[in-house]
């Protein structure tokens, strides 16, 4: 849409100048182009070189809220507050200097209404035959209702975005909630249970062979238990978290390695930046996903992630070398919520999918949070 109306606007202009430059130094006040312009159903207004208004359309008029007969011969500053006349003349100035087609926005006050309207301004400036500024040609557009939709949508982004925040926290807490439980409770109870049944497999070992044999069945069975136990409080949230994001993306690539036998390499550039632990855990997981996105990919043998943690800005890179085939849907909600999640950080990625080479993830986010 804006494209057309600036090429409308663009059509309009050239043919006014046209008409304009063939009717001599005397054509603003000549009543042919005083009825062109009136027929015009757009918003055109022409100044002269001192930025008074020479000629309006019914449609600027409307468009102002000011009649012709008060507009004409000054420059608007005994109807728009101060601060907008200055603009006004400054944009003149400005088409004037560059000598092309110029296009902005800009607030006008409508009195009528008693409110600012939005428009979009195109100016063409003309000169005389010595090249000293002659007049504007100029159309506006209301675009209101288009800047009022912006905001609304932007506003609507940014209440996501702090929902979206509030309940990535509140997950993490409960997270950290319950891994703190299973840790105070079913951990501290089955390492109680294993010292129990120790004792029992020490006492029974020269009496009774047979609950001998089963009591160590029965530590072999406590031992897994426990280490399932330990991975689950790592799952939902991890001791090297307190350690640092460097640490914690360590440990996992170590989990992959013995889970599913791939080769997994870190490479940390540089570890100066000062993350709190919000910033910790919400890479983290984002990194997390970006491991699993890529070990889910077929042929994947290997993973290297590599970090540069700087003041500055952070650039984590992850690649592995799976198959780059057609996206599936599991695979787009991943990339979804690590662009979601990158973005509540003020962060972005980048996405290259290189044929033979596997897939390279890079993100980059600023090393401080954007207040939203």
């Amino acid at each position: 849409m804006k494209n057309l109306i600036e090429s409308l606007g663009k059509s309009d202009i050239e043919s006014m100048l046209s008409r304009v430059q063939g009717d001599g130094a005397g054509a603003a006040a000549d009543g042919d182009l005083h009825q062109l312009v009136s027929a015009m159903p757009l918003a055109l207004f022409i100044k002269d070189a001192q930025s008074n208004v020479l000629l309006m359309n019914p449609a600027c008029e409307a468009l102002w809220g000011i009649p012709f007969d008060a507009m004409c011969g000054n420059d608007g500053a005994a109807f728009f507050p101060a601060e907008q006349t200055a603009y006004f003349l400054e944009h003149d100035r400005i088409a004037f200097d560059s000598g092309k087609h110029v296009v902005y926005e800009e607030e006008l006050w409508h009195a009528g209404l008693g409110e600012n309207r939005w428009l979009q301004t195109h100016k063409q400036p003309i000169y005389d035959a010595q090249g000293r500024p002659k007049m504007l040609i100029a159309m506006c557009v209301d675009i209101t209702d288009r800047k009022r939709a912006e905001s609304k949508l932007k506003s609507s982004l940014h209440e996501l975005r702090t929902l979206s925040q509030h309940q990535h926290t509140a997950k993490e807490s409960e997270r950290r909630r319950i891994a703190q439980d299973v840790h105070d409770d079913l951990a501290q109870n089955l390492l109680a249970l294993k010292l129990d049944v120790t004792a029992l497999h020490n006492r029974t070992r020269a009496r009774q062979p047979l609950l001998h044999r089963r009591t160590a069945l029965a530590l072999s069975t406590l031992d897994a238990s426990i280490l399932a136990v330990r991975e689950l409080i790592n799952e939902l949230h991890p001791r090297t978290l307190e350690l640092g994001l460097s640490a914690a993306i360590e440990w996992q690539m170590q989990q992959l390695e013995r889970r599913h036998g791939l080769r997994c390499r870190l490479e940390l550039l540089e570890d100066s930046a000062a993350l709190d632990q919000r910033q910790i855990t919400g890479i983290y997981g984002i990194v997390l996903t970006a491991l699993g996105y890529l070990c889910e990919q077929s042929g994947t043998r290997s993973v290297q992630a590599t970090l540069n943690l700087r003041p500055q800005q952070l650039s984590i890179v992850v690649s592995g070398d799976g198959l780059s085939e057609p996206q599936s849907a599991r695979g787009a909600l991943d990339l979804g919520a690590i662009r979601a999640r990158l973005a509540d950080f003020g962060g972005e990625l980048a996405v290259a999918h290189l044929p033979g080479a596997g897939t390279v993830l890079r993100m980059n986010l600023p090393a401080t949070i954007p207040v939203p």
